[in-house]
Order: C-alpha cells, then structure tokens, then sequence
C-alpha cells in the first residue's frame, strides 16, 4: 500500500509557512534587536557573506524576493524555480591584497520529475601566497589561504509559492590547517495576488559552524525577509532586512533596478542597478551600490561596484546564459 504521509506533511509545512503571520514573525525577528539570541559575540566563515552575484550586488545585495535563477542558490534558492532547461552563470571579483572571490553554478529542470529544479554551485574566496614574518619581524617564508564551499539544491512551485533549498560543504585553509563543516539554506517566495509584488524569506548558513584542529566557529547564520514591488513597468524596488543571529545586527538594503529598454522573456535589454546599505552592524551602512547590466541571446552581463568598509569598493562581473 502507497504512503501518502509524506506528500501530506510536506504540503502542511508549506502551507503553515506561506501564512501571513509567518512571514511577519520572521519580519519581527529581523527588526526587534535581541540580546539573548546567542553568547557568541561573532561568526566565522565571513566569506560566505561576499556577494556572488553582480546583479543582487548592485542592488545592495536585496534580492530575497526578486532573485532568480541559478544566482538565487546564494540568496533563497526558492528563486530557483525560474530556471528553464538550464542555466550557468559564472561570477568573479578581485578582492583585496591579491586574493580573488570566484562563483560558478550550473542548474536545470529535472527531467519527469513534476516541476523540480536542481542546481549545483562553487564558491571560493582565495588569498594567494602571504608572507610570513617571526617574532622579530624576520621572514620565515610564504603560506596560503582559502575559503570555499560547494552546494547543491532543490526547487519547487506549489501554487502561488515557491520554496527551496541547498546544502554546503564548506572548507576553510590557512597555512596547511583546515576547518571543515556544512550549513543548510532554505527559503520561500511567494507572489501577491492582484499586485505587482513578491515576498521573500529565507534562512542562510543554517549549521554546527566550522571545525579546525581545537575550536568550532560558528557560521554566518542568517535571517532574511523582503519584498519586490514594481510601481510602473520596467522599475523594480526592492527592500530587505537581514538579521545575523551569532552576530547580533540587522543589516537593512534597498535596491533599484530600471530597464531602460527590453525586459523579462525578451532576447535583449540594457538595465540600471542602485542600492543603499543600512544597519547597526554594518561597516558600509549609509553606502551606496551601483551597477549596470545588458542582455544579449539569452545571456547577460552584470557589473557592480560595491563598498565593504573602510577597505574601499570591490568591482564585480557576472555572466549568465540560458540554454
């Protein structure tokens, strides 16, 4: 006899969390400052907050209800449900002192399998060579360093939703040593009915944290919620809020995108992107993002300038095609 407990639950627990007071649960949990959350004072694997995608950071990094695509695997792979046949994107941004981030996924729909899409992705931050110097300030030679981590996902349309989610591997390197550790990412995208607008939610870098050879550090655990408005055709607003549990602050983006002509399911098209930053913790709050994108043949490409503190701005490109 066919079990049909599993399909029942699994529908429960999207309609429980597609409720409105859910959503504005998570809304409350991300504005209200909270002390008692966690005792660390601060995460590791920082890392995984670097942008991966020049279109979501030139809009400040909101994208939690408007991202799309196989860039969506970064910020709520519910956005993973727009992949068609398939889709790769491949990202890349030169970092400070030499080191490189670097971003590459894949995805598609899964063949006979009733609308589902699977993504994979590789996220590195490499630090090249470093010097290194002893205690009397002499060299005793060089050492490297990474951080990466590679994911795989899963996503599904139920109705007016759309819900997601992805595992990580994750891998931390500095002079020989390494830490080891995996997260969970889940999230949930729902279109409103009879508006121009969408609302996102999502849970990043949900696990154990990192462990090295003595000490475990925590992950950037995260809690986004936003939402995507298009007051006139070809402008889209966006505004999120992310609260970073271990971390203890609300980091706040709005993000602008103007078509200047083409569109969505067009083969071409040229957009404008901006963003402002805000937030208690945020080293960047009060700067602004900007970036600009052009469509050609089912591909684009995406360039952002973003601040990150008083290191200065990182310059990155995306490119995406579509199969």
């Amino acid at each position: 006899m066919k079990n049909t407990n599993t399909p029942d639950m699994l529908n429960r627990v999207v309609y429980l969390l597609s409720r409105p007071w859910a959503f504005g649960a998570a809304l409350l949990f991300l504005l209200i400052p909270s002390t008692t959350i966690s005792s660390a004072l601060e995460s590791g694997a920082e890392f995984l907050r670097i942008d991966t995608d020049a279109r979501a950071g030139a809009m400040a990094s909101a994208g939690a209800a408007s991202v799309s695509g196989i860039s969506a695997m970064a910020y709520n792979p519910a956005g993973m449900v727009s992949i068609g046949k398939g889709e790769g994107t491949i990202s890349h941004s030169a970092w400070y002192l030499g080191s490189a981030h670097d971003f590459v996924g894949a995805g598609f729909t899964v063949p006979g399998s009733g609308g589902w899409r699977a993504g994979v992705s590789f996220n590195r931050l490499s630090s090249g060579s470093m010097e290194g110097r002893g205690a009397n300030r002499t060299r005793t030679g060089g050492y490297s360093a990474y951080d990466q981590a590679v994911g795989l996902a899963l996503a599904r349309q139920y109705g007016a939703y759309s819900v997601g989610g992805t595992v990580k591997y994750i891998e931390s390197s500095i002079a020989g040593v390494k830490g080891t550790g995996y997260a969970v990412d889940l999230g949930m995208k729902r279109a409103l009915k009879g508006l121009p607008a969408s609302v996102g939610l999502s849970v990043q870098n949900l696990g154990p944290g990192i462990k090295y050879i003595s000490q475990r550090d925590q992950l950037p655990l995260s809690v986004s919620a936003g939402i995507m408005f298009m007051p006139v055709a070809g402008f889209m607003l966006n505004l999120d809020a992310r609260r970073y549990v271990y971390d203890k602050y609300t980091a706040y983006s709005l993000g602008t995108e103007y078509a200047l002509f083409g569109g969505p399911g067009t083969m071409s098209g040229l957009a404008l992107r901006g963003g402002l930053l805000g937030g208690n913790g945020e080293s960047a709050a009060g700067a602004f993002t900007a970036g600009a994108g052009i469509k050609v043949m089912n591909a684009d490409l995406d360039y952002a300038m973003s601040p990150e503190g008083k290191l200065g701005s990182v310059q990155r490109i995306t490119l995406k095609k579509k199969f």
